[in-house]
């Protein structure tokens, strides 16, 4: 079991940084860095077409009593969204981030252990999406992405 969640939490990872690296995004910083790069991040992204937020650090622990079991899933999560509207969306989230991060900890609470054993983890990526959105619609996200993925599963 322990390898498994090894190999599953380096193919995310390595996931993660090609979607990293296809962002060409120099901000994926926490918030102070955020200032300090601001200019240099409207001159270096400038034509890249989808540009990420980070959205947080989270180490989430739910319980299953049905299964007699516990888990704790870390990630770190970002929100994809178009150069266009880059600007806007990193306000938002800013002003809004405890909202963003009560949503995406309910999402992952209710979801059953299953869906941490799917590739890419579409199925928890859409239930966070939809969430978001129906909570926050005003938000102009287009998509999340989960990076430095780890489930640790214990029974009880």
């Amino acid at each position: 079991m322990g390898s498994e969640v090894w190999k599953r939490s380096a193919a995310l990872t390595s996931i993660a940084v090609a979607l990293v690296m296809a962002f060409d995004e120099v901000g994926f910083a926490s918030n102070g860095a955020h200032a300090e790069s601001a200019e240099a991040e409207s001159d270096v992204a400038s034509d890249a077409k989808v540009r990420g937020i980070d959205l947080g650090e989270f180490r989430i622990r739910s319980y299953y009593p049905v299964e007699a079991q516990k888990s704790t899933v870390r990630f770190v999560m970002y929100a994809g969204v178009a150069s266009e509207h880059f600007a806007e969306a990193q306000g938002m989230v800013e002003s809004r981030r405890h909202k963003i991060r009560n949503e995406i900890i309910t999402a992952t609470r209710m979801a059953p252990l299953a869906i941490f054993e799917e590739p890419g983890l579409t199925n928890l990526r859409r239930r966070i999406m939809v969430r978001l959105r129906r909570t926050l619609p005003e938000l102009p996200i287009d998509d999340v992405f989960v990076s430095d993925f780890q489930l640790t599963v214990k029974s009880l």
